[in-house]
C-alpha cells in the first residue's frame, strides 16, 4: 500500500453492525437480569437486623397480633422531626417502620410534619377533635371508626440520677415504650371491646382521680398512673363505686379495684356484695396494706393474709430498708414476662400472701398460684425469717352445669401492699409499672398481650473517653493525616502515568 492510497477501514459495515447489534444485546440482558432480580427482591425477600439494639425488633407476640389482622390500621406519626423529641421520633419512625414490613398489606404508616403541612395537620386535629391539644407530638391509630392516640411523653423512660448526681446538666432517656404501646393500640383498634373498671372508694382508699379526667387534689398515695395504665394501655374505662347503702356492683364492671383501704373496715352488707360478685364470675386487684374485713373474703379463695408487715434484709434487694425488690418470681401468667425480662418488683414494707394449702384440695377448688416473694433473708415484724410470699393469683374457671352470670371464671390478684403501684413507685422501677399492665391484662382476659417482649425497651447510650493526648492525635489524623494519605496516593498515581 503506497503512501497516495486512501485508509482502509478497521471494521466493515456489516461488522460494525454485528458489534452494535451484541452490544445492545448485552446491555439489554444485563437490564433484564437487574429487573428481575428486582423483582424477586421485591417479593421474596429476607430482612436482617445487624443492629443489637432491641428498639427496633419486634417481639414474637407483636408479630402474632400483626398477623392476626383482618381490618387496615393507618398510623400517623404527627411529629415535628428536627423539634422537641428528635430522638423519640427517630426511635418511633424507626420501629413503626419494623411494623409496616411486618404487614403491609394492613398497616399504613406515614409521617405529618405539622410544621410544613399546616393544612393537612389542621384537618386531621379538627377530624379528632384535638384542636385544643397543648401537646402536638403524638402517634394516631385509626382503623374502622375507632382512634387510640399515644403521645412523645409516653413512649420513655427517664434516668434523674446523673442529673441529681450533678454529672450532667441533662435527663437521660433509659427505655423506650414504643412497643408496648403500640401494639397494645393496634390490637384496641383492630379489637374493639367495652372494657369497665370500678375503683372502690369510701374507706380511705387510694385516689386513682376523676373519671372525666377533670383536675382534682390527689393528696398523698395517689392512684392517677395507674388509672391513666388502665385508660391508656389496657383500653379500658373506669369509674368510682361505693358499695354502701343500697349500691351493687353494676352488671358492666368487669374488674374491681380496692386499692389501699385503711379507713375503718368493711361493713358487712359491702362484703357479701363483694363475695356475691366473686361467686358470680367477677374479676378482683386487691391491694391491701393495712386489715380492712376483706381477709375473710379472700380466704374463701384460698388466700391469707399475714398481719405483720415484711422486708428482706439481703443487701442485693434491700433499697432503704423498708423497700426492697422481690427476689423470686414464680410461673405464671402474669410475671413469665418479667422473668424473661430479668425484671423484679419494687414492694413496700408489704404484708406476706400466703396460699392456703387445706383450701386446694378440696374438689372444684380454685387455683392459687404465688407470683413473686422474698428472698431467704426475709424477715417479718415478729423477727421470723425466712422466704415470704408478696403476691398471689387466684383463678376458677366456669364450673360445669353451674351457671356464671358474668360469663367467665373468677380471677384476683391480691397483693399485701398497695403503695407499690401508687404514683410516687409505679414508674420509679419499671418492674412495677410493667406488673400493672400484665395484671390488669390478665385479669380483663386479653391473653394476646401477656406474653413477654412488650415491656420497656433499653436505650443504649455509649460514651467514649480520651485522654488530651489521645484527642490530638485523632485531630491529626483527621487533619492531616487522611488528606495527606489522599495526596500521596494521587502523586503516585501521577508518577506512574508519567512514566
Amino acid at each position: 500500500m503506497s503512501a497516495a492510497d486512501p485508509p482502509q477501514p478497521s471494521f466493515s459495515r456489516a461488522q460494525r453492525w454485528v458489534i452494535a447489534l451484541n452490544t445492545a444485546l448485552t446491555v439489554g440482558a444485563a437490564l433484564a437480569l437487574v429487573v428481575m432480580a428486582n423483582y424477586l427482591a421485591g417479593g421474596y425477600f429476607k430482612r436482617y437486623h445487624w443492629s443489637r439494639d432491641a428498639a427496633f425488633q419486634l417481639s414474637a407476640q407483636t408479630r402474632r397480633v400483626l398477623d392476626s389482622l383482618t381490618n387496615d390500621i393507618s398510623v400517623t406519626i404527627f411529629f415535628q422531626p428536627n423539634g422537641d423529641n428528635p430522638e423519640i421520633y427517630s426511635l418511633t419512625a424507626a420501629l413503626l417502620g419494623e411494623y409496616q414490613h411486618a404487614n403491609p398489606r394492613h398497616i399504613r404508616v406515614k409521617t405529618l410534619d405539622y410544621t410544613r403541612y399546616v393544612g393537612e395537620a389542621k384537618e386531621l386535629l379538627s377530624k379528632h377533635s384535638l384542636s385544643g391539644l397543648a401537646e402536638k407530638d403524638f402517634v394516631l391509630f385509626e382503623s374502622n371508626g375507632h382512634s387510640k392516640i399515644v403521645y412523645a411523653r409516653q413512649l420513655a423512660d427517664y434516668d434523674f440520677s446523673d442529673l441529681l448526681a450533678g454529672r450532667s446538666k441533662y435527663v437521660r432517656r433509659s427505655a423506650f415504650r414504643g412497643e408496648m404501646y403500640f401494639t397494645g393500640d393496634i390490637y384496641a383498634v383492630s379489637n374493639p371491646q367495652a372494657l369497665k373498671a370500678c375503683f372502690l372508694f369510701g374507706h380511705g382508699e387510694n385516689n386513682p382521680g376523676d373519671p372525666k379526667g377533670e383536675d382534682t387534689k390527689l393528696g398523698p398515695h395517689a392512684y392517677s398512673k395507674f388509672a391513666a395504665i388502665l385508660k391508656d394501655e389496657i383500653n379500658s374505662d373506669w369509674d368510682l363505686l361505693s358499695l354502701q347503702g343500697t349500691n351493687e356492683v353494676p352488671s358492666d364492671c368487669q374488674l374491681l379495684i380496692i386499692a389501699g383501704p385503711h379507713e375503718g373496715k368493711f361493713l358487712p352488707q359491702e362484703l357479701d356484695k363483694i363475695a356475691a360478685y366473686l361467686k358470680q364470675g367477677g374479676r378482683l386487684l386487691a391491694l391491701l396494706t393495712t386489715d380492712c374485713g376483706l381477709e375473710p373474703v379472700l380466704a374463701q379463695w384460698g388466700v391469707r393474709l399475714g398481719r405483720s408487715r415484711v422486708v428482706d434484709l439481703d443487701k442485693k434487694y434491700n433499697i432503704d430498708g423498708l423497700s426492697f425488690f422481690s427476689g423470686t418470681l414464680f410461673p405464671h401468667p402474669i410475671v413469665n414476662p418479667l422473668a424473661s425480662e430479668k425484671m423484679s418488683i419494687r414492694m413496700v414494707w408489704p404484708r406476706p400472701v400466703f396460699k392456703m394449702e387445706d383450701h386446694g384440695k378440696m374438689p372444684g377448688a380454685p387455683e392459687v398460684t404465688v407470683l413473686a416473694g422474698t428472698s431467704p433473708a426475709g424477715m417479718d415484724e415478729n423477727k421470723q425469717t425466712g422466704e415470704f410470699p408478696l403476691l398471689a393469683a387466684v383463678e376458677q374457671g366456669v364450673i360445669q352445669g353451674v351457671s356464671s352470670p358474668r360469663g367467665g371464671g373468677t380471677r384476683i390478684v391480691v397483693a399485701g401492699d398497695s403503695d407499690f403501684l401508687d404514683d410516687l413507685v409505679i414508674d420509679s422501677w419499671a418492674g412495677n409499672h410493667y406488673f400493672a399492665g400484665l395484671a390488669l391484662n390478665w385479669l380483663l382476659e386479653r391473653p394476646q398481650l401477656l406474653f413477654s417482649g412488650l415491656g420497656p425497651q433499653p436505650i443504649q447510650e455509649y460514651k467514649l473517653y480520651m485522654t488530651h493526648a489521645q484527642v490530638r492525635t485523632v485531630q491529626w489524623l483527621f487533619l492531616a493525616g487522611l488528606p495527606g494519605a489522599v495526596l500521596a496516593l494521587g502523586g503516585l498515581v501521577w508518577l506512574r502515568r508519567r512514566n
